[in-house]
């Protein structure tokens, strides 16, 4: 079965590196040049040059993009982690369709950033969907689905640990499917769909006047390997990475701080509850001004 990949990430790897032992990979599309490719996550075309496969780099509506398919004569488009569309014309030209991987299951968190909406919007249950692909944002019908946990404490750093072995186990199962022939296919419910937009780093900026559950899983939602939750407390800008839910009650201004530990944790006030911030980082070249800050508030305690 010859396959051409589209993709980008360390998932995009994962996947393509288990594609090439059952599949013959016969082109590979990633992103234009992006500054995190390589840098934050692992790269889709270095690896496909490391591999002497023939690359492109290409948005997805593209007549070089469409020639290049059309000339490698694929069975079958595998997609992960592609964030442009694909038109319909291009969809055709592999004989068994397109398939994707989407990290969430579907039909709920279409569109992008799935994982971390997920997140933020405090679900415990996560999970990854293959699917073919068709005319719409992640509506094709569904092939299979692997569901996993995330418990409040963990993060997404932590949902893409778990999530990494799952696209290779995915992919696996997948291609076993096609090797058969056997192919099963369930149309989505529509009516339980939710759709979500990109997310920027701004986005990123915590609201105190939201309840303490909420901001936990923002914090939780953005942390490594990504931007961060951010505050500001007076002239200093604080990146939040790590912090728990201290209690549900309060009487104080949200956005306040409450008390400070001797380790430097401190807790906030929030629109409803408090929470206490366990790990964050702040400009170097401000540190021990906040730290002295801290430290005052301390000792009213």
């Amino acid at each position: 079965m010859k396959i051409v990949f589209l993709g980008n990430h360390t998932v995009g790897v994962k996947a393509l590196e288990t594609i090439s032992k059952m599949a013959d990979v016969v082109g590979v599309v990633s992103h234009p040049p992006d500054p995190e490719d390589g840098i934050r996550y692992l790269s889709v075309y270095d690896f496909a040059i490391q591999q002497g496969w023939t690359v492109i780099r290409s948005i997805g509506k593209n007549p070089s993009l469409e020639n290049f398919i059309q000339n490698a004569q694929p069975d079958l488009l595998w997609v992960t982690d592609y964030r442009y569309l694909l038109p319909l014309s291009l969809l055709q030209l592999a004989p068994l369709g397109a398939v994707n991987l989407h990290p969430s299951l579907l039909p709920k968190y279409r569109g992008r950033a799935p994982l971390n909406w997920a997140i933020l919007q405090g679900e415990r249950e996560l999970g990854l969907t293959a699917h073919f692909i068709d005319n719409g944002t992640d509506t094709g019908d569904i092939i299979e689905q692997i569901r996993f946990e995330l418990s409040p404490t963990q993060d997404v750093g932590d949902a893409l640990e778990i999530i990494y072995p799952i696209y290779q186990k995915l992919t696996r199962i997948v291609l076993k499917y096609f090797q058969t022939g056997k192919i099963p296919r369930k149309p989505q419910n529509h009516s339980q769909a939710t759709i979500f937009p990109a997310r920027k780093p701004q986005d990123g900026l915590i609201n105190w006047q939201q309840t303490a559950s909420s901001i936990h899983n923002l914090i939780r939602a953005v942390a490594k390997p990504y931007p961060g939750a951010f505050t500001y407390f007076g002239n200093w800008n604080i990146t939040i990475w790590k912090a728990c839910v201290e209690s549900s009650f309060h009487k104080a201004t949200p956005g306040q701080i409450l008390s400070v530990s001797l380790d430097k944790q401190f807790c906030v006030a929030c629109g409803e509850g408090i929470l206490r911030v366990l790990d964050f980082t702040i400009e170097p070249q401000i540190e021990q001004g906040f730290s002295i800050y801290l430290g005052d508030i301390l000792q009213k305690y």
